[in-house]
Order: C-alpha cells, then structure tokens, then sequence
C-alpha cells in the first residue's frame, strides 16, 4: 500500500492537493502535436494528469472536476474511491489508468458486463490513443485467437467473470496457443463493491459434458417429494433446512436404508439438496424457468445472470423440482472463485458509488482504504423517514395511496420490490388501479435500456426488481430539457423501495437513483414486519402485550438489517476460509500444468519409476517422443482426476454438517479430507500415468497413444456458481440445529471414538 498506514483524513487530503495542482497546470495553449508529445512522454503522475485532462476536454468537450481527479489519484495509489452516481466515475478510471501506464504498469479495467467493457473502451479510444495508449475490450464473443492480442495492450476493458474464465480455461489448454490470459498487474475496478464483495465467493467454473442423472439421484428426488411439513425444521433466519426424526425415518423407510448417517454420505448428500430445491429456492425469486431453463436471479441487481447456476447437484434438483429433463450435466474441470481470480493482480483499486459501508471488509479482504470524495454537486435528495407497517396488506394499501398521489402531479416514480413475483404482483395491484407503468424484472431485462430511458419522463411508473448493478443512469424528462424543467418543479425522480433489502448498502444503491448530479428526487422505504427479512426477527409476543410504537418498528428493522449484515459478511467469510485449501490445492495443480504445456516441466515419470523400461522404449523411439507422449497423458489425467476430486469434496460441502454431528470441527475436517483426497487424487494420477506409458506401443518409431482413446478436452463451457445456499454460508447456524436422532443413529465406531477423543482431553 503507497500510502502505508496514513489516515483516510490524510488521504482525502492529499487527493485533493493532487486535484488542485492539476487543475492549477493550463496546457490549454499547447497545439494538438505538442500535447499529444507531452502526453505520450509523461511520466509523473501531476504531468499525465493535466496531459489527459486537456487531452479529454479537446476529444470530448467535457472539463473534468476535482471530485473526478481526486478519484483518478486514490485508484492511483490503490484505494477504493466512492463517488456519487453521475459524478463522471468513467473518466476517472481513465486518468488513472493513464497514470499507471505511464509508470510502466499494465491495466485491465474491470467492468460489471460485456456491454461497459465494450462501451468504455471504445468511447474512450480516442483519449488513450492520443495519449500515445493502446486500449482493447474482450467480452464473451471474443475468439480466443483474437484475445492474446488484446491482453497485449496497455489498458484492457473487460469483465471480471470473462477475466477470470480465461484464467481457468488454461487448465485444459493443451499447447501454448490455446492459452488465454494476461499479465494480472493492475486491477482498476468498476461498481468495485458488486465485484469485490457480492461476487467475491462467487465460484467460476470450467466444465464440460458428464453423464446423465443418476437413477439415485431421482429417486432421492421422489422420496423427498413426499415429506411433509412436520418432517423437516426450518430456520427462516438463517436459511437453512433439515430433516427431524420424523424425516429420517421416512427418508429410511422410503429408500429401503438401515440407517441414513452410517456410511451413506452421497445419498445423504442428495437428500440435503432436495430439500434446498425443495423448500428453500423459490421460483420467481431465488430463479425463474425461461425457454424450459432455469435461470438463476441474482439478489443484489434482481437480473438474470448470464451463465450463473446454482451448485452442480443443486441445479440438477431444481430442475427435476420444475419437470425440466432435457439437461446437460456437467463435469467440473476446474473453480475458482472470483475473489481469489483478484488476489492475482498487484494491485486492486476500484471505484463505486456506495463503499463506505463496506470499507472496513475492502481493508480486511484486499488491503484497500475507501476514501469517500465529495461530489462536485452536492446531493439535494430528500431521504423521508421509513414507514413501517405490521403487515404486508398495510404496507400495500399504503404504497399503492402514495404511488397514486404522486404519479397524479406528474412526478416519475420508480419502485424497487423484492423479486420477480412481488414485481408482478404490484404491477397488477397497479393495473387495477389504472395506473400506467412498465415492470423491469429479470424476465425482461433485456428491455431495460428501453424502460430505463422512460424512466425519468412526467407520470412515468416504474416497478424493478433491486436496481443494484444496473449501471445506467435515470436521466429527468429522458431528453427533453422541457420535461426535466416540469419533472423537477414536481419534486425529481420518487424512489420507493417495497422492502429492506439485506444491506444498507444496496439500500444507497436504490436511492441513488434519484438526485444524481444536483437533481432534486425524493426517496422513502415502505416496510413491512411480515418482510421475509424481518419476520424471522420479529416477535409479537417480545412487548409482552404492549402497543408497539413506531421506534419499536424502526428498531426492529434496523436490528434485523444489521444482523443479516452481519450474517452475510460472515458467510463470505466462511467461504472464504473453507475455499483456501481448495484454491491453493487448485494454484498447484494448475501452476504445474501450464509448466508442462508451455514445455519449461517433463512429467519424467517413466524414466523415474520404471528406468529399465524406459531403456527399452527409448531403444524403440526418441527421448522426444516419450516426453510428448507423457505430456499428452499428464494433461489429459490431471484434467479427469482433479475434476473427480473437486466432486468428492462437493460431497463432503454437502454432509459438513456431519462433523458437527460427531462432535468434530467442520473447519478441521474440511481440511483433513481435502488433505486426504488430493494426496490419493496425486498418486492416481501417478498410477495411471505409469500404467499407460507401460502399456504404449511404438510404431515405426513413433509412439501411438491412440488405443488410450486420450483425446483433448474439447466442448467446455464457463459458468458462475450461485452458492449461497449452500450449507458454509450457515455454520454457526448449523451447529445449533441437529437433532438429538440425528446423534443417537451415528455409528458405534463413531460413537466410541467421540468417547475415546473426549478421554484424552
């Protein structure tokens, strides 16, 4: 970190002394050739600044502001920036990647999708190409001979999903031109707080083709179908389900079992997926079936993500839940998750327009200070106090009196609800009504520049799912500065929020959306206690019949935010913490595998395990011919027994819970097994690479690996694993929640060695 341990008061401080002395620096009278020389040749960082200033007010007529080169300098020294909404973030990110590259760094700028990295990269050519900068932008369509020649420019627009799926489509790279990925230097990254944090845990995965369901699979499927309410516990706090004793039983009887906790781990697996399928993904809001698909919603910005799934079993569940059956199932070649992709580079810095609620988890994850600049026009929206109901039906008699007050002065309103099926259900609480409106949820976000664009215009209604992430901007009056003029004589853009959402910080991403840039706007939370975020937490019998009054609501919700809050940094921490072993295990295998296919490794294994046989074979071939072959070989069962140990360890993910059930730490045991498993998964891979170099026929002097039927890993796809219901999310949860059964059906051995460990302490 440049700036060691400095106060963010010192920081602040000496980003905006680096914006004045900028501002201060007139190159206004310099020729275009002479400024594009002193651009080009700049290397302190005040110089190159007040270069691409100049640079960027003669390419597009726009004067940049303090606020926006206080940011460029905070990115230039690593910290994460959090500038308003329409304060001109882009920009920012421009200077400073200038900077950088002008201290002989390298840049990738990552963005939130394909559609910015290609936008910002190719708006802002014309900058970085006068400044003597190469700039570039891949996005999913992309060929893969086309993006080595990208990685190689001074500054790449990209996403950081597409970024970190061309780091692990080398693990099944099978010569150096099928490689993919670029030099990890410096990260400047976009809605930093989308990326770095909600996306953090996110795995990414390379996959490919596997065999189909299996037939325990489906049954696991049809025995838990017919459970009913009394055979499983829920914990709406936590999110989590299990089975009672009730439950076990039946499950037992159902799939003709002894006992389900006694050597059963893969169907006890399964059955815990079901029930996550079963009873705690929701359709219309954990994910909606489009074009007889499942597509999963994510919960920050209420869209469907391209290529995300919910865990490789899970989704198989889901789909069977839903009747879907013409499915591809995969096999997992590689994961990684997004956060670990970050820790590559560097450097990270990133920009956003809500970080400061975050910033004590950008410090601890990344290192990274969050210095909050000041806008250039100062925020004039009015944030009305919340109003909180006891019941959802209260909550909408009063949302739908104050939509229709507003909405009959003119004032464009846009409302942010929960998901899918309480977007749609207000839109038809709207319809009766007879209030115009259009919906923008993840059935139809490939319409949202379109509704957007309508958005800010007189009478215009709104309904969203979370606005989180969306990234563009609501525009009063859209184009016509006479619209504007009426919209903000009638109070700007009216934000209300149906819900609270899981963080005050996607609470700020809502309001946001009115008075960006000095704009009037007016935002108000309607909330009600029957809110599945707040029920879990709200008793009614807690006031001992007392009236509850409004600060008793307000403590309510604020105490639940907090706690979920608290419950969410938690689980990514827990997912961070069980993911280690797995991604330094994955950093060694991968790491060995590029050796060898970029040539700078030979497996040797022949020549170590069984000399006199590779004697013989080297009399038949060439030493060249035998490293080639043991090449071809170790790629290929690297690829098949790092997948079939990633799968066990899914199963392990899946019965954790178990551990606790005998008394053993979860942490440990995850350990001990992934330990156990990649020592067994090297000595097969050892075995068989052995075995069959043992078993090759030479012929007219070349090795022939044909009969192996060895072929390269073709037809993979990328996808992003939507993991949150998984059980590490809720440990702590977990540990409270097993059933005295559960202990009584745990084997003897098991038994007794619970006993034997609790002797020796």
């Amino acid at each position: 970190m440049k700036n060691g341990y400095k106060t963010i008061a010192s920081i602040k401080k000496d980003c905006v002394s680096f914006a004045d002395k900028v501002l201060e620096t007139d190159f206004s009278q310099m020729d275009d050739d002479t400024l594009c020389v002193t651009a080009d040749q700049a290397r302190e960082p005040i110089e190159t600044a007040s270069a691409v200033t100049e640079v960027i007010f003669r390419k597009t007529g726009l004067k940049l502001f303090s606020c926006q080169l206080q940011t460029a300098y905070a990115l230039y020294n690593g910290h994460i920036a959090e500038l308003s909404t329409g304060e001109g973030k882009t920009l920012a990110g421009v200077v400073a990647a200038v900077m950088y590259v002008k201290s002989g760094r390298k840049v990738q700028v990552l963005v939130f999708n394909d559609y910015l990295a290609k936008r910002d990269a190719t708006e802002n050519q014309k900058i970085y190409e006068f400044c003597g900068v190469s700039v570039g932008y891949i996005t999913e369509a992309t060929p893969i001979r086309e993006r080595a020649e990208q990685y190689e420019k001074d500054v790449l627009y990209i996403s950081a999903r597409e970024a970190g799926y061309d780091c692990i489509r080398n693990f099944v790279a099978y010569n150096e031109s099928e490689l993919t990925g670029g030099e990890y230097d410096v990260a400047i990254v976009d809605e930093a707080d989308s990326i770095l944090i909600d996306e953090a845990s996110i795995p990414l995965i390379l996959a490919g083709k596997a065999e189909d369901t299996s037939a325990d699979e489906i049954k696991v499927m049809e025995a838990v179908k017919k459970l009913n309410a009394d055979d499983y516990d829920v914990d709406e706090q936590d999110g989590q389900i299990w089975l009672n004793d009730n439950g076990i039983e039946k499950i037992e009887t159902e799939l003709g079992i002894e006992n389900l906790y006694d050597n059963n781990s893969e169907i006890l697996s399964d059955v815990n997926t079901a029930l996550q399928a079963l009873h705690h993904l929701t359709k219309d809001k954990d994910y909606i079936v489009r074009d007889n698909q499942i597509a999963v919603v994510d919960e920050a910005t209420g869209r469907i993500t391209v290529n995300r799934k919910f865990p490789n079993a899970l989704h198989r569940f889901v789909e069977m839940k839903e009747g879907i059956t013409n499915t591809v199932n995969t096999k997992i070649y590689c994961s990684m998750t997004i956060g670990a992709f970050m820790s590559q580079y560097s450097t990270i810095c990133g920009m956003t327009g809500t970080a400061a609620t975050s910033a004590n988890e950008f410090e601890t994850t990344y290192g990274t200070r969050t210095v909050v600049i000041e806008p250039h026009t100062p925020c004039i929206r009015t944030d009305l106090e919340d109003a909180i109901f006891l019941t959802n039906a209260e909550r909408d008699e009063a949302l739908l009196e104050e939509i229709i007050a507003s909405n009959a002065k003119g004032q464009p309103i846009l409302i942010g609800t929960a998901s899918v099926k309480d977007s749609e259900l207000l839109s038809k609480q709207l319809a009766e009504k007879g209030i115009e409106h259009s919906v923008l949820n993840a059935r139809n976000d490939e319409k949202e520049a379109a509704i957007i664009a309508e958005a800010g215009k007189p009478y215009s209604v709104t309904v969203s799912t979370n606005m989180a992430g969306r990234g563009v901007d609501i525009k009063l009056g859209g184009a016509s500065e006479e619209e504007k003029e009426f919209v903000s004589n009638v109070g700007g853009l009216y934000v209300i929020s149906s819900t609270v959402n899981r963080s005050r910080r996607i609470d700020n991403q809502l309001k946001g959306r009115a008075g960006r840039q000095g704009d009037p706007g007016v935002s108000k939370f309607f909330i009600s206690l029957e809110d599945e975020n707040i029920a879990p937490f709200f008793d009614e019998n807690a006031n001992n019949g007392k009236r509850i009054t409004e600060n008793d609501k307000l403590s309510m919700v604020r105490t639940a935010q907090t706690t979920l809050e608290g419950n969410e940094a938690e689980a990514r921490y827990t997912l961070k913490k069980y993911s280690y072993i797995i991604e330094h295990q994955r950093e060694i295998m991968s790491n060995y595998r590029l050796a060898v296919v970029k040539g700078e490794e030979n497996p040797n294994i022949l020549k170590n395990e069984d000399p006199d046989f590779y004697e013989n074979l080297l009399e038949q071939t060439t030493e060249e011919e035998i490293i080639n072959a043991e090449k071809t070989l170790t790629l290929y069962y690297i690829n098949q027994h790092f997948s079939n140990y990633l799968e066990a360890m899914e199963d392990v993910k899946s019965g954790i819970h178990l551990a606790i059930v005998a008394g053993k730490n979860p942490f440990d045991e995850f350990n001990r097994s992934a330990i156990e498993f990649f020592e067994e998964m090297k000595q097969d891979l050892k075995c068989d690479l052995l075995t069959k170099m043992q078993e090759v026929e030479v012929v007219d002097g070349k090795i022939d690996i044909s009969l192996f039927n060895i072929k390269p890993t073709t037809g993979t796809w990328t996808y992003m694993v939507d993991d949150s219901a998984g059980q590490f999310n809720h440990l702590p949860a977990l540990m409270n929640m097993v059933s005295k059964k559960i202990k009584e059906k745990l084997s003897f051995s098991e038994r007794l060695d619970r006993f034997l460990n609790r002797k020796k302490n």
